[in-house]
């Protein structure tokens, strides 16, 4: 992780919306994976307070993204070449068909105004270019086993260069998912021109861990938020099919590998190429 945020442009980050793909409950942890395939993707998630132009510590980052399919946890019975229900699959009065929690969680800025997560490079699904969402809440009540809060201050959607995703995809087990759905592309996707708004740039920065793209990729962003911001709303067009703010209570054994940094061989080394 790095000791200072890289990239320290005071700008607000554009909200966009949750997308449906979100669920009330992630896991407390740094590493996301669980037994996922695809490209191992250090985040480095920077937050700075736009009214201050400082770091922001002690706020709370959730994420959550596909996997190298199209699917998403919680919604493993959508299938992502229509965004329709799989034959066989029903859906629960909260949107979900599942309860699996892969490529989900949530963490905690430290002083410096960092989170980072490890996870896998995300695939893409129908009418969608490449995303990993993303939402920000500060002022945090919490008793070491769950939260709350009222309050999001932010809700967004992150974003990679597109040649950097071509390349991806041309690895396994990306490459199988090409041949059953085109994708779409940075230009034609409505959200990426949203979240790319105002002069923000909501596109990760990233290099590669080892000398080539299958040892892995870090990447960082620095996510603008305001933290005086009235709660989001939970109700309406924009936000998840639940119609609530997420919470989060810690599971048993959670806590215990929310810290856990575990990076690769050679991670953080000179030798780290920018892409």
């Amino acid at each position: 992780m790095y000791s200072e945020l890289q990239n320290t442009t005071c700008l607000l980050a554009p909200d966009t919306i949750f997308g449906p793909y979100d669920v009330n409950g992630e896991l407390h942890r740094h590493d996301v994976r669980e037994d996922e395939e695809g490209i191992n993707l250090y985040l480095d998630l920077g937050l700075i307070d736009v009214e201050t132009c400082e770091p922001l510590p002690n706020a709370w980052i959730t994420i959550w993204a596909c996997n190298a399919t199209g699917t998403y946890s919680g919604y493993t019975g959508i299938d992502p070449n229509t965004v329709s229900v799989l034959p066989g699959w029903s859906t629960r009065e909260d949107g979900t068909t599942d309860d699996e929690t892969f490529l989900r969680g949530i963490s905690k800025t430290n002083d410096a105004g960092f989170a980072e997560f490890l996870t896998v490079f995300p695939g893409y699904y129908d009418s969608r270019t490449t995303h990993i969402h993303v939402a920000v809440q500060s002022n945090v009540v919490s008793d070491d086993t769950s939260y709350s809060n009222a309050s999001i201050q932010h809700v967004g959607q992150l974003f990679f260069p597109g040649e950097l995703i071509n390349s991806v995809y041309q690895l396994a087990p990306y490459h199988a998912h090409l041949s059953t759905l085109n994708r779409t592309l940075n230009s034609e996707d409505s959200v990426y021109s949203v979240a790319n708004a105002d002069r923000y740039s909501a596109i990760i920065s990233t290099e590669l861990v080892g000398e080539i793209l299958a040892d892995g990729l870090i990447g960082y962003i620095t996510i603008g938020v305001n933290k005086s911001a009235s709660a989001i709303a939970t109700v309406g067009t924009q936000v998840n099919v639940q119609g609530y703010i997420p919470t989060v209570s810690l599971t048993s054994g959670a806590q215990a590998a929310a810290n856990t940094k575990d990076p690769p061989e050679g991670y953080r080394a000179n030798g780290m190429r920018k892409l």
